[in-house]
């Protein structure tokens, strides 16, 4: 009786139960026990991985000069790790030509641990000046760290200056509004107005360009490229055709074109005197600088010259509160050159804002002297003999009285005598001259003249340079 529940558990085969034999039940055991085990594994928390803090600021990075092959690869968007955690993408690009390659300015953001109010990048933190390499599957270049801090992209705009260059005259007719100049694929500058002048070389011309430029601000200050935009800078502009390397005139303005009357003095021979006329247009480059208004001439002791007075209508710009006439500033005294299809010629400004000489036209009675003239030439003098000046008469010859020249002589028996000259004559003159009456005295032929003034006078078949004697009313 005492065997009885142990006969319960395993019958006389063995079996667990009945049903299970007892090496099967261990292995059972077993699997559920492995199985357990791996689902408690399987299903616990994975342990916490320490995860370092990141950060991140913006620089302005200066690639220097690059050839166009390596710019056209370099784009918004590109990366570069040095290693570890930093990482750095490039966020705003912008390009300026220099010489024959292209500056690069990039403003990209930096990745790294933090270090104080900074970061760690690449093992140092973003310092002033600190060199900075970019190296992608397409290219590799450094840069100087240039600015710290602000917004992922750069702060640009555009920018109107006025520059000024000579160029030779098929560049500068090259010149055009609504040119671009482009580098790689981007457009960095427009022509928006462009003017041109004449130059005492005729082979070179004074150019005017109005363009904006694509810039950004630098601690408050407008940069094209490495340039800073102030008066006196230099920049370069290559388009297409041509090639502007243009002294900045005026930042933040435009071209400021407008019409000064000036009085222009010069003397020219007398062929080119006869081609200046009353509504010859004065261009350059197929724009027009200036209208002659009024011209007058007068003869010179050389037959072959003239002095001429042309009154000028003149293309100009504002430049503060002075006008300028290409590189002069429109002022008396001051040289400039104009050129027509027909002449060109330079002089002296000599009045501005007037068309003609100071002063009120008036007839004066000049009374005149020339002494020790050969007595052909006195004879050649008649009452009735004219100066024209473009069919209008500015002197005439009303009386003419001829002397014999006194001469000093010595006797044989050694006397002092005073006789007449052979051949020589001293001649007197009396003439109307058309003058101008001015504040400061009379003038004619646009200089002033006095008692001992010399004036030239043109009869034609003659001309006489006598000394004024009287100015009569």
């Amino acid at each position: 009786m005492a065997d009885r529940p142990s006969s319960t558990l395993l019958d006389e085969d063995g079996n667990l139960f009945g049903l299970l034999n007892i090496v099967d039940a261990l292995v059972v055991l077993l699997i559920i026990a492995v199985v357990t085990a791996g689902a408690a594994l399987v299903l616990q928390s994975e342990p916490e991985q320490n995860t370092p803090d990141l950060t991140t600021t913006n620089v302005t990075l200066d690639l220097g000069t690059h050839s166009p092959y390596i710019v056209s690869e370099i784009n918004e968007g590109d990366t570069y790790s040095p290693g570890g955690n930093a990482q750095l993408t490039i966020t705003d690009v912008h390009l300026t030509p220099q010489g024959e390659q292209t500056r690069v300015i990039l403003r990209t953001t930096l990745q790294g641990t933090p270090n104080g109010d900074s970061l760690t990048y690449a093992s140092a933190p973003p310092r002033l000046s600190r060199s900075l390499t970019i190296a992608t599957s397409r290219y590799k270049v450094s840069g100087q760290i240039r600015d710290v801090g602000g917004d992922n992209s750069l702060t640009q705009d555009k920018t109107t200056v006025v520059l000024r260059d000579t160029m030779g005259a098929t560049n500068a007719r090259d010149v055009t509004p609504g040119d671009e100049v482009r580098l790689a694929g981007r457009t960095v500058a427009t022509v928006e107005d462009v003017t041109a002048y004449a130059t005492e070389d005729p082979s070179q011309q004074t150019v005017f360009i109005e363009a904006t430029l694509d810039t950004y601000t630098q601690n408050d200050n407008r940069r094209f490229g490495g340039t800073q935009l102030r008066r006196g800078q230099t920049i370069t502009l290559p388009a297409t055709d041509y090639t502007i390397n243009g002294r900045i005139q005026q930042v933040g303005s435009s071209l400021q074109p407008t019409t000064t009357d000036v009085l222009l003095q010069t003397t020219v021979d007398a062929e080119t005197a006869d081609r200046i006329g009353a509504g010859n247009i004065a261009t350059v480059a197929g724009h027009e600088t200036a209208e002659v208004k009024i011209v007058t001439t007068y003869a010179t002791q050389n037959p072959n010259q003239k002095r001429v007075l042309i009154g000028l209508s003149l293309t100009t710009l504002e430049n503060g509160e002075r006008q300028q006439f290409g590189g002069t500033y429109v002022q008396r005294g001051n040289t400039i050159t104009i050129s027509t299809d027909s002449y060109e010629l330079s002089g002296a400004i000599k009045r501005v804002d007037a068309l003609e000489p100071r002063g009120t036209p008036e007839t004066r009675t000049v009374t005149l002297r020339m002494s020790d003239v050969r007595d052909d030439m006195a004879d050649a003098i008649e009452p009735g003999m004219t100066e024209a000046s473009r069919g209008e008469t500015i002197a005439r010859i009303t009386r003419v009285n001829s002397e014999p020249s006194l001469i000093i002589t010595t006797g044989d028996n050694g006397s002092v005598n005073v006789v007449d000259h052979p051949f020589l004559r001293d001649v007197t003159i009396t003439t109307e001259l058309q003058v101008r009456e001015t504040t400061s005295g009379v003038q004619f032929k646009g200089d002033s003249i006095q008692q001992n003034s010399r004036v030239v006078i043109n009869l034609g078949t003659i001309t006489i340079e006598a000394t004024v004697v009287s100015i009569g009313a």
